[in-house]
């Protein structure tokens, strides 16, 4: 009798304690699935090091937190994922097998005015809204695989999965590069002395001050960008298409790759409608890509005013980034990314 008390008691005991586990693991997701793994402490031992492939992270204390059945959802095109990733590492495109890179210019967005938004379209697009923005500089391309290369030598950490041994596929040096969290596209571009563009930025570069709906007009005109439609199946390279730039000179900002920005998912000045999804969780992504955007429920993905947006921890087939910094101090990058 006295056994079997014991037992109940280290029984009880067991379970309040798993309770309080869970509690705190809970508590603390919303930090820890916005951490960088490559900087936070108790991370960065499974994610930087040589044993990074051996840990189960489903088990760890640390670990589970982010890597539970409930918060993973870190790779996107899941259901094409494997096939993709042999497409990427083997498909030739045309292109000569070369390093030479293609220079990365930043273009500049002169200050002013501009309308950001749509109405009648999904509610977390509009309303449509007038925003100034001070003068800033934005890259003119993707950062490609070329460019992200120097970056993992120089910091060793940890390249997209379709790399091989921490090599990018020559093949596709001058595509811009995919399978890339937000906070890989941060650590970037704060590495090169840039930051990520706001997404008011963002649309501002892609779209003008006319109010168009795609970078080169208000028309969808075949041939001009990297997009589902096109049935291209890959990325491209990252100057395949001048007939598709934008009023400033920007290449891809409608296709190729969706591209992170530093915005939370928020609604819009204006904006009284609720959705789900709103709030400091999610982080914004721009511009559509050549993947199939049915299956982030998207729909047609590349006008200049769509916005989706993902958890900052994700890997998608269909994400990659390009950098920006300021031209003199801007107030409106400091309040959009408190």
């Amino acid at each position: 009798m006295k056994r079997q008390c014991q037992y109940l008691s280290f029984l009880v005991f067991s379970l309040f304690f798993f309770v309080f586990f869970l509690q705190h693991a809970s508590a603390e997701i919303d930090s820890q699935k916005r951490a960088d793994p490559f900087t936070r402490d108790e991370c960065r031992y499974c994610h930087k090091g040589p044993q990074k492939h051996q840990i189960d992270d489903t088990k760890g204390p640390w670990c589970v937190p982010c890597h539970t059945q409930h918060n993973v959802g870190t790779t996107l095109g899941l259901k094409t994922y494997f096939k993709q990733l042999k497409r990427l590492r083997s498909e030739t495109t045309g292109e000569a097998l070369t390093e030479s890179f293609i220079l990365q210019k930043m273009i500049l967005i002169p200050a002013g005015e501009f309308f950001m938004g749509e109405d009648g379209t999904k509610k977390s697009l509009g309303p449509r809204h007038a925003v100034y923005l001070d003068d800033f500089y934005i890259d003119q391309f993707h950062v490609t695989n070329l460019y992200y290369q120097t970056f993992v030598n120089e910091t060793q950490r940890l390249a997209p999965p379709h790399w091989n041994a921490q090599q990018h596929p020559r093949k596709i040096a001058n595509h811009p590069v995919a399978f890339v969290s937000w906070h890989d596209a941060d650590a970037y571009c704060t590495w090169a002395g840039k930051r990520l563009p706001t997404e008011t930025e963002w649309e501002k570069a892609a779209r003008g001050t006319d109010g168009r709906m795609f970078p080169w007009g208000k028309k969808h005109l075949k041939n001009h960008a990297n997009i589902y439609q096109e049935n291209i199946k890959n990325t491209t390279v990252v100057n395949q298409y001048p007939q598709g730039k934008s009023p400033y000179g920007l290449y891809d900002m409608a296709g190729n790759l969706f591209q992170w920005t530093s915005s939370w998912f928020l609604p819009y000045p204006g904006n009284k409608v609720p959705h789900p999804n709103f709030g400091k969780t999610l982080r914004v992504l721009r511009g559509g890509s050549f993947y199939d955007c049915s299956n982030y429920r998207c729909g047609i993905s590349f006008q200049t005013f769509n916005r989706i947006s993902l958890l900052p921890q994700t890997l998608a087939i269909s994400a990659g980034f390009r950098c920006a910094k300021p031209a003199i101090s801007n107030h409106n990058l400091k309040k959009e990314n408190k």
